[in-house]
């Protein structure tokens, strides 16, 4: 069972729709729920939701799964990333991340997404239409947040 390190009532009240925040270390002891080699085993499942997305030379590039080996055996170790939607459906561990969020109203949630990125990966810059939690896990990523006119 994942726990968070802050008060869910406490974020609801002082940022939820109101201002972005990073929180660090925001689940205790927090480990990755699923390997790569896991999502990457989804994202070759028919009726799971993938994306594939690459960043060669700033030419963006998404790719909608399945995916099959081969897609995978040729991957360079730079700019790309794999994108799951709904894993909380497909992966008991990760399902387990949700539970910490039980709290808010069910309707305002929708599912878990995974990604997994190289160096170099990501989806660009963007504006999500829609409230978002961010866990970070393994690796390293620098996050930003800002205006919608920035």
């Amino acid at each position: 069972m994942y726990q968070l390190t802050f008060s869910l009532d406490e974020f609801l009240t002082q940022y939820w729709q109101k201002k972005p925040v990073i929180i660090k270390g925001g689940f205790a002891n927090f480990q990755d729920p699923i390997s790569a080699e896991e999502l990457a085993g989804l994202a070759m499942e028919e009726e799971i939701d993938s994306r594939f997305v690459s960043n060669l030379n700033d030419d963006w590039q998404a790719e909608h799964g399945p995916f099959n080996e081969e897609k995978f055996a040729s991957l360079s170790d730079k700019n790309w990333s794999l994108i799951v939607q709904a894993a909380n459906h497909w992966h008991p561990q990760a399902a387990q991340l949700v539970d910490a969020f039980k709290q808010l109203p069910q309707w305002l949630f929708d599912d878990l997404m995974i990604s997994y990125s190289v160096d170099g990966g990501g989806v660009g810059p963007h504006i999500d239409q829609y409230d978002v939690f961010i866990t970070q896990g393994s690796g390293h990523r620098h996050w930003r947040v800002g205006a919608k006119d920035e």
